[in-house]
């Protein structure tokens, strides 16, 4: 079966045949693992990645069509694994704070310091768009670490009136910087973290 070409592994997979998939599996993992390291420079990602891109495969293997290219899916859906994590890993406070370490101590390429710099410099200018009090609530719990108890105290407000605007400052927030972030700058910020 290792001769068999994509197109007739895939076939096969379309009727569940387990061994042609293991097959097709073996013929690109660590083609995918590569191509995913390479684009994130993490390990456990390119990890996750490829047993997420395999098993949806499997799980949508009905809907696989023999005449398209395979390898191509494979690749996008790698690297749409990639991006997906960038989109999520950006707005977390570790991954943030990594590269703001990474910046003070000079730890950091200057290409990677210019990304990080740049990512900070979006995610302050999305939150200086918000509504003053949404601003100053966002501010209190993503920058000094404040708990949405704590917020509420401070501010004579409810703890739901915070927990809701903290959801719509996150949204926000995360809309402004998919929209306006280069998905280079994300990729190579990512880099920059292996």
């Amino acid at each position: 079966m290792l001769d068999a070409t994509d197109e007739k592994l895939c076939g096969m997979i379309r009727q569940g045949d387990a061994a042609a998939f293991e097959a097709l599996y073996d013929r690109y993992r660590h083609q995918l693992y590569g191509y995913v390291l390479k684009l994130c420079g993490s390990q456990d990602v390119a990890l996750d990645a490829v047993q997420e891109v395999f098993m949806h495969l499997w799980l949508r293997s009905a809907t696989l069509d023999p005449s398209r290219s395979v390898k191509s899916y494979i690749f996008s859906a790698g690297r749409n694994y990639v991006l997906d994590y960038l989109k999520k890993a950006v707005h977390q406070r570790a991954f943030r704070q990594y590269f703001m370490q990474a910046y003070e101590e000079g730890s950091a390429s200057t290409e990677h310091l210019l990304y990080t710099k740049q990512l900070e410099m979006m995610k302050h200018h999305a939150v200086s768009r918000l509504p003053a009090q949404r601003q100053l609530i966002y501010t209190m719990s993503k920058e000094q670490g404040l708990s949405n108890k704590e917020i509420a105290d401070s501010l004579g407000i409810s703890i739901n009136t915070v927990r809701d605007q903290l959801v719509k400052a996150s949204r926000f927030v995360r809309a402004y910087l998919l929209r306006h972030a280069d998905v280079a700058l994300l990729l190579a910020a990512m880099y920059a973290a292996r």
